[in-house]
């Protein structure tokens, strides 16, 4: 079982499920799926998977469950990553949809991508928290 944390929406606790924390990226998704192709701007990622922005019309009717293949594109990543996916879940934001494509098959170095990302994002909290943390210093001259 991975570990579990309470989250806070709308006066209600929730246990947050997941096992590995999902880091926003921008860039954008290429995905084949049902012999089609799709281009989506990239919502977030983590070593499990990514989340793309859309209108749920753009993949037709219940996707949930197909299979394919993604290509991630972002500046923020080394290189794109490509990988076999499966759409996972579907959630309405606004007046668009939050699709989750789980990872399939990814590599292991595809995979190093990822976590590369995701210690540099780590790396930059981090270092915001201690710079707001940090009491300001002035000089006298």
């Amino acid at each position: 079982m991975g570990k579990c944390g309470l989250i806070h929406q709308r006066d209600r606790i929730v246990r947050e499920r997941r096992r590995f924390h999902r880091f926003n990226l921008q860039g954008r998704v290429q995905l084949q799926l049902g012999g089609k192709r799709f281009e989506f701007p990239a919502a977030d990622i983590s070593v499990t998977g990514v989340g793309v922005m859309l209108d749920v019309a753009a993949l037709g009717a219940k996707p949930a469950g197909e299979v394919g293949t993604c290509t991630i594109e972002s500046p923020d990543l080394a290189t794109s990553v490509e990988a076999y996916v499966s759409v996972m879940r579907i959630r309405r934001v606004g007046c668009q949809y939050l699709v989750g494509l789980r990872f399939e098959s990814i590599s292991d170095e595809q995979l190093g991508v990822i976590q590369a990302y995701e210690t540099l994002v780590k790396a930059r909290r981090t270092r915001g928290v201690a710079s707001e943390q940090a009491p300001e210093t002035q000089t006298g001259g």
